[in-house]
């Protein structure tokens, strides 16, 4: 059980036991109950979470900050962002995804119209979508590359089935599916075999990560000024 869980599980506990022990029993006491556990597991992520970040900020070296950044609006406005996704998620994964963005913003700004769908999407893929992405993603630079052979022994040929691509990954063949459908409906991934064959293949079976997919990696691993999309996104 991870710590999040324990806190939530006393909390509970602690509210029920105040709606139970109370002499006026009734809808309205039982909502307030609720709301104020809800507020007191959300102080509770909140606290963890700067306790964390600020680890890590003493950590690093004050020097590689924009200070300037850090009191503008727009960090404001950014750094509300993320925490609120921090304080209504349960996932310690997720909570690590987003200090890791907001440490990123605050050494490396990210210029940009899209930090927000981003800091979405962040908030609703878990980390073996990510890890399909990244996959993908160095399949597209293999083939940049020249490398076909890679893109076959990597299981990433056009005549690729479901289960062999899902095996490569450690997944089983209904989990992966169900994970590439949902980054297809995101614009992370999309299906080539529909462009090519006319839908006589078997979908996703031919996939391949857009420039948005791309985008959104660089903006979670904290890379912005690379060139090529990313640039071409700062102008818009």
């Amino acid at each position: 059980m991870n710590s999040d869980a324990k806190i939530q599980l006393e909390l509970l506990g602690s509210a029920f036991g105040e709606a139970l022990l109370s002499r006026t029993p009734g809808v309205g006491l039982m909502s307030d109950t609720f709301f104020r556990y809800r507020d007191r597991i959300k102080q509770e992520r909140m606290y963890s979470h700067f306790e964390e970040l600020k680890k890590d900020i003493d950590a690093m070296d004050p020097r590689g900050f924009n200070l300037e950044y850090l009191r503008s609006e727009e960090f404001s406005d950014f750094f509300e962002s993320t925490l609120w996704r921090v304080i209504n998620t349960a996932s310690e994964e997720k909570v690590r995804r987003f200090k890791k963005i907001l440490l990123n913003e605050m050494t490396h700004t990210y210029m940009s119209d899209f930090k927000e769908t981003f800091l979405d999407i962040a908030f609703r893929i878990n980390e073996d979508q990510i890890l399909i992405l990244n996959h993908f993603r160095k399949v597209k630079d293999c083939e940049s590359e020249g490398n076909s052979e890679q893109r076959v022994a990597d299981g990433e040929g056009t005549e690729t089935s479901l289960k062999c691509k899902a095996n490569f990954l450690g997944f089983d063949e209904a989990k992966y599916l169900f994970c590439v459908q949902d980054l297809v409906s995101k614009s992370l991934l999309f299906d080539e075999t529909i462009a090519l064959f006319g839908g006589r293949t078997k979908p996703y079976t031919n996939l391949r990560i857009t420039p948005f997919g791309e985008e959104f990696l660089r903006f979670i691993e904290g890379s912005p000024e690379q060139e090529g999309v990313s640039a071409s996104l700062k102008s818009l």
